[in-house]
């Protein structure tokens, strides 16, 4: 995340609370903590994780620098997860380059009528990101659950498979994502039937869906 106020700094306290490396990254040099407040917090994560940056030192913390660093933000994690936004702001412009660069993009949805919420709505219904209520959700769809688990249920539930199931499993794989649509169109199947197959099968913990209609093999 980004060391700024509010979520972020949350989700490094967070991180660091449970145990886990967390990386700041910076859009100013590393000569410098912005805030200045969070110096303490900075310091705990140099011993369990790291502070990231593309400028040099010397350089200050300037209102367009901050765009910049998403890109690595987007670029460096396995998902972003929007928590709360409004319709413009730096989180937008992180799950946008997350969708660009082909990593997943959470979102948790509030009231329509709250501002910080309203970024996080319209990702969710623009199909930019998925729908997360809670971590459970995000660790099922990014396949973190335990994969022998996910082995043993996948074996014994294989043969219980419709031929529906089997015909879309078949055009699936486990890197390359395939979108609804290219399976409507390869299956010849009804949109329904299509869309009914694939959320059993993502019940079934066998295939997992993506942001933008997309989905792929958990291996």
């Amino acid at each position: 995340s980004g060391l700024a106020y509010g979520i972020d700094s949350c989700a490094h306290r967070k991180a660091l609370e449970c145990g886990m490396d967390t990386i700041g990254v910076m859009g100013h040099g590393l000569d410098r903590i912005y805030p200045f407040q969070h110096q303490k917090l900075a310091m705990s994560m140099l011993e369990n994780g790291g502070l990231l940056t593309e400028f040099p030192s010397g350089t200050n913390p300037d209102r367009e620098n901050f765009p910049k660093r998403n890109r690595i933000v987007a670029g460096i994690c396995d998902a972003v997860v929007v928590i709360e936004s409004g319709i413009k702001g730096g989180a937008m412009i992180t799950a946008t380059l997350a969708n660009s660069y082909n990593r997943d993009a959470f979102a948790v949805p509030g009231r329509t009528n709250d501002e910080y919420s309203k970024g996080c709505n319209m990702l969710i219904k623009s199909n930019r990101a998925a729908l997360a209520e809670s971590a459970k959700d995000i660790s099922y769809i990014m396949g973190w659950d335990d994969r022998k688990v996910q082995t043993k249920l996948q074996t014994s539930l294989f043969v219980e498979l419709t031929e529906d199931e089997k015909r879309l499993l078949a055009l699936m794989d486990s890197k390359k994502p395939v979108g609804m649509d290219q399976l409507i169109v390869s299956t010849a199947m009804p949109p329904s039937k299509v869309a009914s197959a694939l959320l059993n099968l993502e019940f079934e913990g066998m295939v997992k869906s993506l942001p933008g209609k997309l989905y792929k093999i958990i291996p």
